[in-house]
């Protein structure tokens, strides 16, 4: 006798092959689909030499805003391109700047963030970066979504004495899972007296600060095996939370320990250690070395840097399905001269998930600076 196919069970089998061919199950609980990024736009927002008094604008960082706005940041220099010259920090979202007050600098472009709950945005900066024995960390904020801002807050007496704690152009993070679930989590990289690595805590909803993990410069082979460089030290960062509530960190592999590529740590006590043993290095991740972006959402790690191991150039995002263990794919977005990149996505509607916005420095020739412009991508991720 022939079997009756009930229809409850056909729409079962359907909704199996579509998962099947849609999704991947990384366990019993999550799961998530394959992207197919594309690039929608690509702009210059900013073009150096050529906008007012503006040299150069450089170090890029973004984010978005509860109203579903992107703010995009960057430390223009007034005079020179150089790290030490005067800078202010440029918005695009309004025209609202702030002055670092001296000729020789000065203000270090930072780290932005925002409170989905009170719809306040935040920006972390440093201030007399190379002119005070110890620079000051400060910290803004906007209400309206970017418009005006408030006096910036001197949070350094807050935080660990004798650690210059320089925010890193990228975006904080605010724990969703516990441990320390709604944390905030401020990633910085430090200059003398005590060079390294140390990550910035709030448990009071921004209003007090604290320096938590501080992973400091060591001898290159006491953790990387043989190498002939000789120093590990760690440069400008960036955190985001995995699912089991875990923090990976990536960090500017300053001196090439073990290969010219990027590093990353794994803290599980929300911030407060960033073990030396979970120190790894990605051959994959290529640098010249230079800051890049990082992104989890549902089940997707984005990355975006230079796709060289000795220039800054060919601007490139890969993804991964497995936390950063492997990558799954890459997508070119310049092949010329590129640098500092810093990536975002809106939250307001979950339409918004199928984007992400990459803003990074940009040159116009394969060979040269990278520093001509800075550009504004908007990448569909299922294209």
């Amino acid at each position: 006798m022939a079997s009756t196919l009930r229809p409850e069970s056909l729409l079962w089998r359907v909704v199996f092959l579509l998962c099947a061919i849609s999704c991947i199950t990384t366990d019993s609980t999550r799961k998530f689909f394959k992207v197919n990024p594309k690039i929608v736009s690509d702009v210059n927002i900013w073009t150096s030499g050529v906008e007012g008094e503006i040299a150069g604008y450089r170090t890029p960082f973004m984010t978005y805003t509860p109203n579903g706005t992107i703010l995009a940041l960057a430390g223009a220099r007034k005079y020179s391109k150089g790290d030490a010259g005067k800078k202010i920090l440029a918005l695009r979202r309004s025209t609202d700047k702030v002055d670092d007050g001296y000729d020789k600098g000065v203000l270090g472009a930072g780290t932005a963030f925002v409170d989905d709950d009170s719809n306040t945005t935040f920006v972390m900066f440093i201030h007399c970066q190379f002119r005070c024995a110890v620079p000051s960390v400060l910290l803004m904020n906007s209400t309206n979504d970017g418009v005006t801002w408030g006096q910036p807050r001197n949070i350094t007496p807050q935080l660990q004495p004798g650690i210059v704690s320089h925010p890193s152009p990228g975006y904080g993070i605010r724990k969703r899972y516990e441990p320390h679930k709604g944390r905030w989590i401020v990633c910085a990289h430090g200059r003398a007296p005590e060079w390294g690595l140390s990550l910035l805590l709030s448990d009071d909803g921004a209003m007090t600060w604290r320096t938590g993990a501080f992973v400091y410069n060591r001898p290159c082979n006491d953790t990387c095996g043989e190498s002939h460089h000789t120093t590990f030290q760690a440069g400008e960062c960036q955190p985001v939370e995995l699912p089991d509530g875990s923090l990976l960190v990536m960090t500017r592999n300053q001196l090439r320990c073990t290969c010219h590529c990027k590093a990353f740590l794994t803290s599980h006590d929300g911030g407060e250690t960033l073990p030396i043993s979970s120190l790894r290095f990605d051959h994959t991740l290529i640098e010249p070395p230079t800051d890049a972006g990082l992104f989890y959402s549902d089940g997707v790690l984005y990355f975006t840097g230079p796709n060289s191991s000795s220039k800054r150039q060919k601007m490139m995002l890969k993804w991964s399905y497995d936390n950063g263990t492997s990558w799954a794919g890459e997508l070119p977005i310049w092949t010329k001269a590129a640098g500092y990149s810093a990536v975002t996505m809106l939250q307001k509607d979950p339409e918004d998930k199928n984007f992400l916005y990459l803003l990074y420095e940009k040159g116009f020739h394969k060979s040269g600076t990278s520093t001509a412009a800075i550009a504004f991508a908007k990448i569909h991720l299922h294209a």
